[in-house]
């Protein structure tokens, strides 16, 4: 596991190969509609494809599963309760915007094969200071929700680059937390 210092928490090969083959191959039944934007009261910023998978007001699933295992092996995010599970796509020419998530926490997973060359890094800003992520299947990047950053868009054509993003809350009883 990595840290950066903006407390960004990287986590590579998390889920087992047979599970992690399963996600990506689920990736291809997602009903995507394409409305979504990095910051969606923003006229500027670009639109994308989004697949809502999970939402507080429904029933646990396959992805909120995914969540609690998240969650039990993820220190960072053990404070944590998850509101929203989407699933942002984007093709050549779609890259994000920056933007900061709503919530506390994200914890973005990557579930295709990819090739560096074939671009679709994350990126994050703090304190005017850059850090690329690049994409890798199977892999856990959990973050501060107001640390900025973006995903890029592949940089080949007929390629869907696919982010899972679980956004989280901190649980009232953790924010209430007294240290003696």
């Amino acid at each position: 596991m990595i840290v950066f210092k903006e407390m960004i928490v990287i986590k590579e090969n998390f889920f087992k190969a047979d599970l992690c083959n399963l996600i990506a191959k689920g990736t291809q039944a997602y009903q995507w509609r394409y409305s979504h934007k990095s910051d969606i009261d923003n006229p500027a910023h670009n639109k994308f494809f989004v697949s809502h998978l999970w939402g507080e007001s429904s029933q646990e699933n396959f992805f909120y599963m995914l969540w609690r295992m998240i969650h039990k092996d993820i220190p960072f995010v053990e404070d944590c309760s998850c509101w929203r599970i989407i699933a942002n796509g984007q093709v050549k020419g779609q890259n994000g915007n920056w933007h900061r998530d709503h919530g506390n926490k994200t914890v973005l997973y990557f579930p295709l094969e990819w090739a560096p060359e074939w671009g679709g890094s994350t990126y994050f800003k703090a304190d005017e200071a850059e850090t690329q992520i690049q994409y890798n299947q199977n892999q856990i990047v959990a973050f501060n929700s107001h640390i900025l950053h973006y995903g890029s868009a592949p940089t080949v054509a007929n390629i869907l680059r696919v982010s899972i993003a679980f956004n989280l809350r901190i649980n009232e009883l953790a924010e209430n937390k007294v240290v003696a």
